[in-house]
C-alpha cells in the first residue's frame, strides 16, 4: 500500500514562489501530496495550491500586480478572495488537498493550527509578519506569523502521516549575515527570529524523510530588512524563486520515487 506523503511549506515571504517550483516537480514525477502544511505567506501560496489552482496562474496573478501594495497587503488579499469566490468554498476544509495551516496566537502565546475555519482570514493571518503588520483578530485569537514559533513545521507534517509516512520538507531557511545590530527594529526582528531558526533544523531532522533546500545560496540581513524581506517581493524575482524549487526538487525526485516503493513493499 502506497504511504501516506505529507508536504511542509517552510516560510520565507516571497521566497515563498520556490514552493511551486518544487510542487511543479513532484507533479511531475507523479509524486502525490495528501497533506500541506503551512506558515507563514507560504499559506497563501500553500492554500492556492490546495484549493486546485495550477502554479502558472498564481505566478501571473502575483505578477500583474503592483507590489508597493505588499504593504498593505492587498495583494495576498485581493487573490485570495478571487480564487475563494471562484471556488465556491467557504472553509479551508473544502480544499481539494487537506491543509494545515500554522499560526501564532499572540494573546496566549502559543502555536495554533488550523484545519478548519475561515479561508481569508487563517492564510492571511498566518503571514502577519510581527513588526510589519498586525495580528489578526479572529474568534477568540490574535493570530501572527506562524513562522515565529515554527517556520519549518514538519512535526505537523508528521502528525498527519504518522510514523510509516513520508515528509518532504520544503524550507526556505537563509543563514544570517554576521554583523552588528542596528535600529530597533533591526533588533526586535533580530530577536523574534533567531530562537525558531535554530530549531528549525532540529525539527526538520527529527520528522522529515526529505528535506530540500531551494535558496541555500542565500543570506539574510537584519539591518537592511526593507531589501531582506521586502525586496524580495519583486515581479523579477518570482520565476527566479520558482526555477529555484524546481530544479533542486528535481534532484531529489529519484530517492522520493525509491522511498515511496520501498514503504509500499513493507
Amino acid at each position: 500500500m502506497r504511504p501516506l506523503i505529507a508536504l511542509s511549506l517552510g516560510g520565507g515571504g516571497a521566497k515563498t514562489f520556490a514552493h511551486l517550483g518544487a510542487i511543479d516537480a513532484l507533479k511531475e514525477a507523479k509524486i502525490p501530496i495528501d497533506f500541506l502544511v503551512t506558515c507563514s505567506a507560504a499559506s497563501v501560496i500553500g492554500f492556492l495550491v490546495a484549493l486546485g489552482v495550477p502554479s502558472q496562474e498564481i505566478k501571473r496573478e502575483f505578477n500583474k500586480r503592483k507590489w508597493f501594495r505588499l504593504i498593505r497587503r492587498s495583494i495576498f488579499k485581493d487573490i485570495l478572495k478571487k480564487y475563494i469566490k471562484e471556488k465556491g468554498i467557504r472553509d479551508i476544509s473544502q480544499t481539494k488537498i487537506p491543509i494545515s495551516i500554522v499560526t501564532v496566537d499572540l494573546k496566549r502565546n502559543e502555536e495554533i493550527v488550523f484545519e478548519k475555519g475561515d479561508p481569508l482570514i487563517i492564510p492571511f493571518a498566518s503571514s502577519a509578519f510581527p513588526g510589519i503588520w498586525r495580528p489578526i483578530k479572529y474568534k477568540d485569537y490574535y493570530l501572527a506569523d506562524g513562522g515565529i514559533l515554527n517556520p519549518d513545521p514538519s512535526d505537523v507534517a508528521r502528525q498527519k502521516v504518522g510514523k510509516d509516512g513520508i515528509v518532504i520538507s520544503i524550507t526556505l531557511k537563509l543563514e544570517f549575515i554576521e554583523e552588528k545590530p542596528g535600529n530597533r527594529l533591526n533588533v526586535l526582528l533580530k530577536a523574534i527570529y533567531s530562537l525558531p531558526f535554530k530549531r528549525r533544523n532540529e525539527i526538520m531532522k527529527k520528522n522529515s524523510d526529505f528535506i530540500i533546500s531551494p535558496l541555500k545560496d542565500l543570506k539574510i540581513s537584519f539591518r537592511d530588512w526593507k531589501e531582506t524581506f521586502l525586496g524580495y517581493f519583486r515581479n523579477n524575482k518570482i520565476e527566479e524563486f520558482y526555477q529555484k524549487g524546481y530544479l533542486e526538487t528535481k534532484k531529489v525526485i529519484p530517492q522520493i520515487l525509491k522511498k515511496i516503493e520501498e514503504k509500499e513493499k513493507i
